[in-house]
């Protein structure tokens, strides 16, 4: 219960006025937005990465590295993603568009830092690619590929001992759902995952390839997690390979209801899933986990043609705390929303919500106890969306876009 105590401490209406241990934001970019990512290492030094109008960029940042307004040009692209593990070392992918082919470009940053490389090619389409990273640097990437009515969750790999990609890309499944979404979860000792939605005669629900790093193969075929239709599901793993899983289930003329489950790794099983709250609607799942095994679920979920409210439940020692808090933010319905835990135990809330007005950007940050809600900027007339955040032992990033079109800003908020 210590953990649900510290969380709900936080998230209900504080008395206190918001403590400003953040710097005053500053705008990295204007232009034609797209996607937006940033990572943070143990020592609060990290990138972020975004496209402008066809051609994507990085810039350092960090709480505890000097502030630098420095714009470096990555290349033409799209869709830019980036990982780092606590040593500074990870991966910056995106995807270039040439000649009828559609490519994934990757590049290896921290020790061995060198030029762009092709992962893969294809005339088809590429869909919903993630990447994530072990202690030593090793990376897998997944994603979706579909090519003549045929669609495959994909996965490629980096070996950091052998400074080598692998040469071709392998299959995880062949799914049947056109709007399935493969999510992938590694930890420290490149244990990893990946989870999508499965549709056919055989099999319908969710759906788990697992990874063994002794032997840096995927299992030969997909295991059971839930047998009914699932959507906007979420994975994490802590160190010892353990993970969870949460979704949406949402059968038709009935409540929907957000269910977990938890991978016992010494086991080597999915237990029965668990109904965390009924709802007459979720939307923007999140889920985050730490290395110890600690965890945070939040989500918004709505009756009626009420605002949907925003909700979080911990997991703490294997298994879900009791009760259910409320984000209570103060200015109507929350657009999205960012959740991480960082390495210390620290764990961080970044909130777009909607007021009379405005938008409006606002920050929690929890050590001991949860701060207050902090605004990180005034309310604003254009809408915000893609908030970003990344904690470290010394701090926290976070990031997010403003207005539309080609008037488009990109702010970054740092802790001092």
């Amino acid at each position: 219960m210590d953990f649900l105590k510290r969380l709900t401490q936080g998230m209900g209406m504080g008395k206190s006025e918001p403590e400003s241990c953040w710097r005053t934001p500053v705008v990295l970019d204007r232009g034609c937005l797209g996607d937006t990512g940033l990572a943070l290492d143990r020592r609060g030094r990290g990138s972020a990465v975004w496209e402008n109008g066809g051609r994507v960029w990085t810039m350092p940042i960090g709480p505890r590295s000097s502030p630098s307004l420095v714009r470096l040009p990555v290349g033409e692209g799209r869709a830019p993603r980036i990982e780092l593990n606590l040593g500074g070392r990870g991966i910056a992918l995106w995807q270039t568009d040439a000649a009828g082919e559609r490519c994934i470009q990757g590049k290896i940053l921290g020790d061995g830092e060198g030029q762009s490389h092709t992962v893969f090619r294809t005339e088809g389409q590429i869909r919903h690619l993630q990447a994530a990273v072990d202690r030593r640097g090793n990376a897998l990437m997944v994603w979706l590929l579909e090519l003549e009515g045929r669609i495959e969750v994909m996965a490629g790999a980096f070996d950091a001992r052998g400074q080598a990609w692998n040469q071709e890309p392998m299959t995880l499944g062949i799914p049947t759902l056109a709007d399935v979404a493969p999510r992938i979860a590694v930890n420290h000792r490149e244990h990893a995952m990946v989870l999508w939605e499965s549709s056919d005669d055989a099999f319908e629900g969710l759906v788990a390839s697992h990874y063994w790093p002794s032997d840096r193969i995927w299992s030969d075929r997909p295991v059971p997690v839930v047998s009914h239709a699932t959507r906007h599901h979420q994975v994490a793993m802590d160190g010892s390979g353990n993970a969870l899983a949460l979704w949406v289930h949402a059968p038709y003329g009935q409540r929907w209801a957000l269910e977990a489950s938890y991978y016992d790794a010494l086991a080597a099983e999915w237990r029965e899933p668990e109904v965390l709250s009924h709802a007459q609607s979720f939307s923007i799942p999140r889920l985050v986990m730490s290395e110890t095994g600690e965890a945070l679920a939040a989500w918004c979920q709505g009756e009626g043609h009420g605002p949907s409210r925003l909700f979080a439940k911990a997991f703490a020692k294997g298994a879900w705390e009791s009760g259910l808090e409320a984000f209570e933010l103060g200015h109507g319905p929350v657009r999205d929303f960012a959740i991480g835990l960082g390495p210390a135990g620290q764990a961080g809330l970044l909130a777009v919500h909607h007021g009379a007005e405005g938008d409006w950007v606002s920050a929690r940050l929890r050590q001991r106890e949860w701060s207050a809600p902090v605004p990180l900027s005034p309310a604003s007339r254009q809408p915000c969306a893609s908030p970003r955040l990344s904690l470290c032992p010394g701090g926290a990033s976070a990031m997010w876009i403003q207005g539309q079109g080609a008037e488009q800003t990109l702010h970054l908020a740092e802790t001092r």
